[in-house]
């Protein structure tokens, strides 16, 4: 097995060059088809090596056609805009398991979801991520390896998942992208861990919008509240210019809002900007 040309739908929206690793998974987790997004410039400076941001729910993030969603987050072509400011990350995207993708993203269970999504599998997923997913990029891709060229991003539990492993894992994340992310459907662990945590090691971008949950005003109120409240309690914890907070009151809770705040989120990620 091996990184392959990206097997393009019919009606696919990709732009750019698209790779694909077909069934990789492990004891914990399904094979599935990961896929890893190159910059324009990769082909023709074969020296150069380049910074990986890792996306979550992959099937979502550059191709339409694979979307369970109908819309994308339009990571690749927000990603050849950005090349034309200098920032050329390689983005891997992981898709992820269905109905097993609560379980996966969330680090604890909860016990009012069905039973193969009870939650609990965060810390797998994490696992899955540095042991196997990313050497896969590391090993076959020109990457930079280290904590501080390695970022994740996500949305709603994927963004729950990115900030979980950035706390868990500093050692191998230097960056998280956590955009309109569930807390409440985490019982508050992430709060509780923020707190206990040492001092927080690389940069977050935390963003919320204000009609996350249009059909539910009481979740919708709590997206927006923890949003507000996490962003108190990172500062708290000493982030300061390391971590960038943005909140959009009409923005919904779908991958046409993420589109927009993406490249924000990609530009503070890589440069600090």
């Amino acid at each position: 097995m091996s990184w392959e040309p990206y097997a393009a739908l019919p009606d696919s929206t990709v732009t750019g060059t698209l790779l694909q690793w077909e069934g990789v998974g492990d004891a914990n987790h399904a094979p599935r088809t990961i896929l890893a997004w190159l910059p324009p410039s990769y082909a023709a400076q074969p020296d150069r090596h380049y910074p990986v941001v890792y996306l979550h729910d992959g099937q979502n993030v550059f191709d339409a056609a694979t979307s369970y969603n109908i819309s994308e987050w339009g990571a690749d072509e927000t990603l050849t805009e950005l090349a034309a400011e200098g920032l050329e990350p390689i983005a891997v995207a992981v898709p992820n398991a269905n109905e097993r993708r609560y379980h996966e993203y969330s680090p604890v269970r909860h016990p009012g979801f069905p039973p193969e999504a009870l939650g609990g599998g965060g810390d797998e997923y994490i696992d899955f991520l540095i042991d196997t997913v990313k050497p896969l990029a590391d090993t076959y891709l020109r990457t930079l390896p280290d904590a501080a060229h390695t970022s994740l991003l996500g949305s709603s539990m994927g963004g729950l998942i990115s900030l979980h492993a950035l706390l868990t894992h500093p050692e191998v994340f230097g960056g998280a992208g956590v955009m309109s992310p569930a807390f409440w459907a985490c019982a508050g662990e992430a709060f509780g861990r923020v707190r206990s945590n040492p001092p927080i090691t690389g940069k977050i971008w935390l963003d919320i919008g204000g009609k996350e949950g249009t059909d539910h005003p009481e979740q919708e109120q709590a997206y927006w509240d923890d949003a507000h409240a996490m962003r108190d309690l990172l500062l708290e914890k000493g982030m300061g210019e390391r971590l960038r907070f943005q909140a959009d009151p009409a923005g919904i809770h779908r991958e046409t809002a993420w589109r927009v705040r993406l490249p924000g989120a990609l530009r503070f990620l890589l440069s600090g900007e």
